[in-house]
């Protein structure tokens, strides 16, 4: 961004709002803020951060992390992990082979191979999957359907969903309360 003109406008008191010990420069609507206000006034912050995906010597892609700053609806400090080939496009697999590992669904019986897990028995499945084997619904399907899995999931990203109270009585008993004082 490079500034095309400087006007002046007159003559006006400057204040610098900042917090003590606190660095903070954040790009708000094309202008760079200083230790302001709109870093605690945002529902969401992520930084992006890139890393190259080389075949060999050729740089076929990108591995993108969404870096959970700030957020009303993800766990703060949360990595998100996106796959982007100039071939392929975003990959609808990015992240999975992450959260698999994490939940127990997934091993990684020895180098360069994974092998799912039943986590109704704790029986690991013979086979074994390359990395590029693991990009696909026959691989991810049943694990995605699993509840297990679709709980691991929440428990790690979401912060929290419904109504602060029990149920719609809790509700009623409330305004009963504030009404009778």
């Amino acid at each position: 961004m490079r500034i095309k003109s400087i006007t002046p406008v007159g003559k006006h008191e400057v204040y610098d709002i900042s917090v003590a010990d606190v660095e903070h420069y954040i790009l708000n609507n094309g202008v760079v803020s200083h230790n302001t206000g709109s870093y605690y006034s945002a529902d969401n912050i992520f930084i992006l951060g890139r890393q190259q995906e080389k075949d060999g010597k050729e740089v076929v892609g990108y591995n993108f992390i969404i870096n959970v700053e700030k957020s009303r609806y993800v766990k703060e400090k949360s990595k998100i992990p996106i796959e982007v080939t100039y071939e392929g496009g975003i990959s609808k697999w990015s992240g999975l082979l992450d959260m698999g590992l994490n939940s127990g669904h997934v091993i990684k019986p020895s180098n360069g191979w994974y092998s799912k897990v039943d986590m109704e028995t704790g029986e690991i499945e013979e086979k074994k999957y390359r990395l590029a084997d693991t990009h696909n619904r026959a691989f991810w399907g049943p694990i995605i359907d699993s509840v297990t899995f679709q709980e691991a999931v929440k428990k790690r990203y979401q912060v929290a969903s419904g109504s602060i109270y029990k149920d719609e009585d809790d509700v009623a008993e409330v305004f009963e309360d504030i009404d009778a004082e």
